[in-house]
């Protein structure tokens, strides 16, 4: 499983027209081989900058998206409401077995 992340800036006039062309767009990446599951979020300390996590069971996954002819929709779709070209990070998320962030103890 590869996790993708995206990290984008909303102009905030446009946040309510985003969200709903979200719900209408999101469907074309979830129709897609190998999705495997998302969540979009808002940064608690910028309300303008948004975070999209996607699961995709491999990398070819999520480059058949991206040639698809539905990423040329999915992008048009949601471009005009960035106020910057977002960042594009791919993650492989590493089985550690610890489900939840804590400070170590002090030795």
């Amino acid at each position: 499983m590869i996790v993708a992340i995206g990290r984008f800036y909303l102009r905030p006039e446009k946040v309510h027209a985003f969200r709903v062309a979200w719900r209408s767009v999101s469907l074309l990446l979830e129709s897609k081989r190998g999705y495997l599951g998302h969540r979009l979020g808002r940064q608690c300390e910028d309300d303008s900058c948004y975070v999209l996590e996607v699961e995709w069971e491999h990398m070819d996954a999520q480059s058949e998206f991206m040639t698809h002819p539905d990423f040329e929709v999915f992008l048009h779709a949601i471009w005009p409401f960035f106020s910057a070209d977002p960042d594009l990070y791919h993650f492989k998320p590493e089985n550690t077995g610890c489900h939840s962030w804590k400070k170590p103890t002090e030795v």
